[in-house]
């Protein structure tokens, strides 16, 4: 708990907003900040937001009545309310937790783009281990802390959301600071760029991963997808921060020259010869991939044990970040042949007897789909089969271009559902099968991985994609449990048992 006036004081735009509260209520006690009615106790300030379905507005009374001694909200000017100005309340909300959340680890680096940013902030938090820094990462698989105390320890996230909401966000930043966390990688995800959820950390550094078609039922266009991006840059990064960014991708290179007369330190990395860390060559092996890099005219070579060709920039851009903070080159190159795969991530499930391959990957964009599948042709030596479903209440747009990418790199593709939630699971498949023609339909995901896994002969390597890391299939409201890695593996073993009808 602390006193409304040393609350604000602790952040100038608080300070500006808070000028003309009375001294009695400079005085109240904070016991605790909620966008969310039903979370108010007494001492509370409670934050009016305005969402798709409901507005904060309409629950005033209730956080009222159930203690909520001052109330922030847009454009409303009433006893006990700080009225804000249109399109300030997300932000306000996240100051306000931050201020009140007051503790966060040292060095926080946020990861965006439209892939790679889990797998990316995973190599950072190893590559920080490594060095045996207290170290954390936060994202989609959850808060991940890395101390010489707590190997691995998981806090899981029941948001489902890449860049968490406000409330939890700063109470697991103050979390990690008592525990002595010094390093975190944080994930900043389009959505939680644009709605303010990020605007309260201190970040020392950030890095762009690439971007290609995502999120346009929520963006509208990829300017404005690429606009939110770009605010991690522009607007939330501490002065004389550090940057790493891919200038192979396009929007990269073009953030690059946008931001190229900051006061930022920036490394840039890839395959073009102006690159910082530049990816001279590869070479791909079984299970493994042979790395040439350069950097200030020296040579690095190194082996990482992993597949799929984007495995390469996603771990150079965790290289080139921690370099950019100051961590020793020679260290960090040699760290990359430790790194392992996060969860759901060209994850290999088990070798069949037949040598053929089952990989889990979390691929739900069209670039991911095409990035993944163009990867996996380097070593496969048989036909590629690719499973797959597409999200409901999502960017249908997508949909169909999956469907084509499927189609042009795969001998056999098993359309079948993910996370359909309120939508009408055939008419997403639909949508695919206009891309893909030939595929095989199997709604239940459970059968068609069972399919799938039956049809695989000597060579063969079936990518099953989409959801990943993901332990849960959302039909509906009901978030019923799945996992296609432990649905994959029984498959496996029960091969010679199986008798599925699509």
């Amino acid at each position: 708990m602390v006193l409304l006036k040393n609350l604000i004081l602790r952040n100038d735009t608080l300070k500006d907003i808070f000028k003309e509260c009375s001294s009695e209520k400079m005085d109240f006690l904070i016991n605790g900040i909620s966008s969310n009615s039903k979370e108010i106790k007494k001492g509370y300030i409670f934050v009016a937001l305005k969402g798709q379905k409901l507005d904060g507005k309409d629950f005033i009374t209730e956080a009222q009545k159930k203690g909520a001694v001052l109330t922030v909200a847009e454009n409303l000017k009433k006893d006990n309310v700080i009225s804000l100005k249109e399109g300030m309340s997300r932000k306000v909300y996240s100051l306000l937790l931050s201020c009140f959340h007051e503790k966060q680890p040292k060095q926080i680096i946020g990861v965006t783009g439209t892939n790679g940013k889990t797998s990316v902030v995973e190599f950072c938090r190893q590559i920080w281990g490594q060095a045996s820094w207290k170290a954390a990462s936060m994202g989609t698989l959850g808060t991940k802390i890395d101390t010489s105390n707590e190997k691995n320890n998981i806090l899981k996230s029941n948001e489902n959301l890449t860049t968490y909401e406000p409330s939890r966000l700063y109470e697991q930043l103050h979390f990690l600071a008592r525990k002595e966390v010094s390093n975190l990688a944080i994930e900043a995800s389009s959505h939680g760029i644009d709605q303010h959820r990020l605007d309260g950390i201190k970040f020392s550094g950030a890095v762009f991963t690439n971007l290609s078609h995502d999120h346009l039922d929520y963006h509208k266009n990829i300017k404005n997808y690429y606009s939110s991006k770009k605010r991690l840059f522009t607007h939330l990064l501490n002065p004389n921060s550090s940057i790493a960014i891919n200038i192979d991708d396009s929007y990269g290179e073009k953030l690059h020259n946008e931001l190229n007369k900051s006061n930022h330190l920036i490394l840039t990395f890839g395959q073009k010869e102006e690159a910082d860390i530049q990816i001279v060559s590869s070479n791909t092996n079984n299970k493994s991939i042979d790395l040439t890099l350069k950097f200030n005219n020296k040579i690095f070579q190194t082996t990482i044990g992993m597949i799929g060709q984007f495995q390469i920039y996603n771990v150079i851009a965790s290289a080139s970040i921690c370099i950019a903070l100051g961590m020793d080159p020679d260290f960090v190159f040699k760290s990359l042949g430790y790194l392992k795969p996060a969860r759901g991530r060209m994850e290999i499930v088990s070798d069949n007897e037949n040598k053929s391959l089952v990989i889990i990957d979390y691929a739900h964009t069209p670039q991911a789909l095409l990035t993944a599948l163009s990867s996996l042709k380097h070593f496969a030596k048989g036909k590629i089969i690719t499973l797959f479903g597409c999200g409901g209440n999502r960017d249908i747009e997508k949909r169909t271009l999956m469907g084509q990418i499927a189609y042009q790199n795969s001998d056999l593709v098993i359309v079948t559902d993910d996370n359909p939630r309120d939508e009408l699971p055939s008419k997403i498949r639909e949508d695919i099968l206009q891309g893909c023609p030939n595929a095989i339909e199997i709604g239940d995901r459970n059968n068609a991985i069972k399919f799938a896994v039956s049809k695989l002969q000597d060579n063969d390597l079936l990518l099953i994609a989409g959801k990943g890391h993901e332990t849960t299939q959302t039909i509906g409201m009901e978030s019923l449990p799945f996992d296609d890695y432990t649905v994959s593996k029984e498959a496996i073993k029960n091969i010679k048992k199986i008798g599925i009808t699509s």
